[in-house]
């Protein structure tokens, strides 16, 4: 062979590589780089990571990294009392698993901070809700209905609060005159007959908060039960006019419904309470059901 043919095929060997390689980049820049701008849409992929999944850090820029959906929102108009007119047109969603743990990163725009309940004051507040079971048709959007149960988990900016200070009646009304509590002069156990709410664990009224994330489990209106063990957790931090908030929940969901296995497919589906508003209860914005894979 000639030295110019040896030096054509070295170049061809060559460039074979040089291309296999950019290839091979431009597979991990396209898997592990930034993603395009979320867009409507009612699929959704919860990507495999390996290390923490940030669930402390809903700001962090690694999330911005994970694809994600736009889901529509709609004022909720099936049961009373309805929400007249939506506030909010459209909700971020971000999905990422570790194969023991899956996690959520949810976006929307809400211009006033509300985290605290008062007298005609409510609070600012995120829902996922999934079937205890999969199957090819979801349970019905409206928490589910008898033999088809679902598990929520819901995130309220009043019980964010709690974590970072303790909050009370002094922090609604800095002028208010209270000389002493029953718990301060009785104890805590037995105080407990003048606290009735907290006695019977009522977890609006618990001395301690651990989440700002419940864990429910319900089979249609007026049927929704907080957990006995609680294992969800969660983040919100709120910041020019956006709330980001985290929520993760074991993807073995014991009580809660069957376990969430890498592979399979999920439908999930979204509510946002917007304090300012008068959002509560019912009074909500929702999103129909969309499909999630858990990436294998």
């Amino acid at each position: 062979m000639s030295d110019g043919k040896k030096l054509t095929r070295r170049a061809v060997i060559i460039g074979a590589g040089v291309g296999a390689g950019a290839t091979a980049l431009a597979a991990v820049l396209g898997r592990h780089g930034p993603p395009e701008a979320p867009k409507l849409g009612t699929s959704l992929t919860a990507h495999r990571r390996e290390g923490d999944l940030l669930v402390k850090d809903p700001l962090h820029r690694d999330w911005n990294r994970v694809e994600g959906i736009l889901v529509a929102m709609q004022a909720q108009q099936v049961a009373p009392p309805f929400l007249d007119e939506a506030g909010l047109s459209e909700l971020e969603v971000r999905a990422a698993h570790d194969g023991t743990e899956l996690a959520f990163r949810l976006q929307w725009k809400d211009e006033d901070r509300d985290d605290l309940d008062g007298i005609a004051r409510f609070h600012d507040a995120v829902a996922i809700q999934i079937p205890a079971v999969t199957g090819e048709t979801p349970p019905p959007i409206t928490m589910g209905t008898p033999g088809s149960p679902v598990h929520i988990l819901q995130w309220r900016a009043s019980w964010q609060r709690d974590l970072g200070e303790k909050t009370g009646s002094k922090t609604l009304y800095p002028n208010l005159v209270r000389d002493i509590g029953p718990e301060e002069l009785l104890g805590y156990v037995a105080a407990a007959p003048f606290e009735a709410a907290r006695a019977v664990g009522n977890p609006l009224s618990a001395a301690e908060r651990v989440s700002p994330v419940e864990e429910i489990v319900a089979e249609g209106f007026g049927s929704a039960t907080t957990l006995s063990v609680q294992r969800a957790r969660g983040a919100g931090v709120w910041a020019e006019g956006r709330w980001a908030v985290t929520i993760a929940v074991p993807m073995a969901r014991g009580a809660s419904g069957a376990p969430i296995e890498p592979g399979s497919s999920w439908p999930l589906a979204f509510a946002v309470w917007l304090g300012s508003q008068k959002n509560r209860g019912s009074r909500k914005h929702f999103a129909d059901w969309v499909s999630c894979v858990v990436e294998a």
